[in-house]
């Protein structure tokens, strides 16, 4: 949307934009906020994603992560069941691997520091599904 005019400082936009409220050069910026950890849209459709892990050339079954010291709770992580794919007939292909799908999600994590509790947001890689793809070969001299 907006361009920048010449002179002014990329700092100063936030200052500029909306007058009076504290930035995060300013000692008033707060170190600590509030979070609602509820989950809103939680009611999205999974009726389209039944079985796509059994479906899948390349298979997959979910490990279930717990930690209770951490929000979530529970996470559902991916695990490949094979190393080679499925053909359409269901029998292994072993021309082609079968690789995980990772993501990084965001997490909070409980943290207590004397009788006070407190959260820290930390980045968590977890597998999301399973992939097919050509294997990488490697040619000796």
């Amino acid at each position: 949307g907006k361009g920048i005019k010449p002179g002014l400082k990329p700092e100063n936009l936030f200052k500029q934009a909306y007058p009076g409220c504290p930035t995060q050069r300013d000692s008033k910026f707060p170190q600590t906020v509030r979070v609602n950890i509820s989950i809103s849209n939680t009611n999205q459709d999974t009726k389209t994603s039944l079985n796509v892990s059994n479906r899948s050339l390349s298979p997959w079954d979910y490990r279930i992560d717990e930690d209770h010291n951490r929000f979530p709770r529970v996470i559902a992580d991916a695990e490949c069941r094979h190393l080679s794919c499925m053909n359409s007939d269901g029998e292994m292909d072993h021309s082609l691997n079968s690789v995980p799908i990772k993501q990084e999600i965001l997490v909070l994590q409980r943290e207590q520091k004397g009788c006070q509790q407190s959260f820290r947001l930390e980045k968590k890689l977890i597998t999301v599904g399973c992939t097919c793809v050509t294997p990488l070969m490697k040619h000796q001299a």
